[in-house]
């Protein structure tokens, strides 16, 4: 009985003693599922959060994908266009270059100059007139060029006067012939076909009897075959030049006019040529001729009209090679005796043989030969002389004929600008003449 009391009582107060700790591990267990589910909802609300960022993200690199995929295309599209301006600009570049792919090709070059002349007393202290040369060129495939090539200058009365140098056809029949047909410089010598642009030519002037009232022809009109033909094995060669033209004509005081005149005044046409060699590439030998006939005037007491033959040979020789420039250059012309008059109802008067002689040597050297200095190795000293010589006509003796001496020096600023200065000494046939110097100065641009 009383060991089942005791049971109880202890049951009794066990129990009361656990009550207490059951109850708040009840409440600590409510406590922590409260704060897991809230820790729950706070990672769903994070997650959520998340998931709009990640699709805000998303939205964003599409948006930036698209952006980037235009910006190619647009850069693909802009390099094609970039790309094809570039050719057409290429293309149009070479065909103004004469250097196209089309059949019409087509350049401009040409040249101009300015200049000062002060004379010790003979002459007129003076600016001289500047020229400008443009010169044009058109071709049509391999078939046909078109050149031709103007002067513009002001004259002593201020007036602008334009003259055409030349203006021709070259038709190419073959590597080695070229059909000329129009008016073209003439082939006699050197100086006029090659050298006469301001720029090539080593001095301010031409040579004496090589200019205006000269002995060298200037130009024709009619056609010409020209060409040349390799021969050697060291780069030789065999150059031509074949014309038959208008030709020459009566001038003034019984000279004669050796410029293209528009149409012919007789029937007889002249020819003229040159045949030069070549061993080497920089060495010529060059020989020329012109053969005409010149119109005379009716003689004394009604007799029948008169002419005259008229010839022209000469030659030529020249040595380039780095910085040395050499040239000799001789021609000799002789017109025969004839009845004329200078101008239609003037007296009638005889003419005796006439003889003119023209001849020049020149030497010009690059002191870049001898240089590296920036300024010395582009300067050219130059020594030129010549003399112009007239029997038959005191008149034109007096006006033309003398000897001269040229000595100057050139700076080349470019391959084809050039500063000119020098000393001329002229010793005139005329009596009482004497000697004139000169001071000359220059600026070439050949473009």
């Amino acid at each position: 009985m009383n060991k089942k009391r005791f049971l109880a009582s202890t049951a009794l107060v066990g129990s009361l003693l656990l009550y207490p700790a059951m109850a708040q591990a009840q409440t600590t267990g409510d406590t922590s599922n409260a704060a897991l589910l809230q820790r729950i909802e706070q990672m769903e609300q994070d997650l959520n959060a998340l998931k709009t960022m990640l699709k805000q993200a998303n939205i964003k690199a599409d948006t930036a994908n698209q952006t980037a995929e235009a910006a190619i295309v647009k850069a693909e599209t802009a390099t094609k266009e970039a790309k094809t301006a570039k050719q057409e600009a290429v293309k149009i570049a070479k065909a103004s270059n004469g250097i196209g792919n089309s059949d019409m090709k087509w350049h401009i070059a040409g040249y101009a100059d300015a200049g000062l002349m002060i004379s010790d007393g003979t002459s007129e202290d003076t600016f001289t007139s500047g020229r400008f040369n443009p010169m044009f060129h058109f071709q049509y495939k391999d078939l046909v060029l078109f050149e031709s090539e103007l002067q513009i200058t002001t004259d002593s009365e201020g007036e602008t006067e334009v003259e055409v140098e030349y203006s021709q056809f070259d038709i190419f029949l073959h590597d080695n012939a070229t059909l000329v047909a129009g008016k073209f410089l003439s082939p006699v010598g050197q100086f006029q076909e090659r050298l006469h642009p301001s720029w090539i030519n080593k001095l301010p002037d031409a040579p004496a009897g090589f200019g205006h009232d000269g002995v060298q022809p200037a130009n024709d009109i009619g056609v010409q075959l020209r060409g040349g033909i390799p021969v050697g094995d060291n780069g030789g060669m065999v150059t031509y030049a074949l014309a038959v033209g208008n030709g020459p004509r009566m001038g003034h005081g019984g000279g004669i006019e050796l410029e293209a005149a528009g149409t012919d005044d007789n029937s007889n046409k002249s020819v003229s040529g040159r045949v030069g060699f070549l061993p080497i590439s920089n060495v010529e030998f060059g020989g020329s001729f012109l053969v005409a006939t010149v119109d005379g005037i009716d003689g004394p007491m009604g007799g029948p009209p008169t002419d005259a033959d008229f010839t022209l040979w000469g030659f030529d020789a020249a040595f380039t090679q780095g910085p040395w420039d050499a040239r000799v250059e001789y021609l000799k012309a002789e017109r025969d005796s004839l009845f004329s008059a200078h101008e239609p109802g003037d007296d009638v008067e005889f003419l005796s043989m006439l003889e003119l002689e023209a001849w020049y040597a020149q030497v010009a050297y690059r002191l870049s030969g001898v240089t590296e200095h920036p300024v010395l190795r582009n300067m050219e000293p130059v020594v030129r002389y010549g003399e112009y010589d007239i029997t038959g006509s005191a008149e034109l003796r007096d006006e033309n004929a003398e000897k001269r001496i040229n000595v100057g020096l050139n700076y080349w600023l470019a391959p084809s600008i050039v500063v000119k200065g020098g000393l001329e000494w002229r010793d005139f046939a005329a009596p009482g003449m004497g000697t004139e110097m000169l001071y000359q100065f220059q600026v070439a641009y050949g473009f």
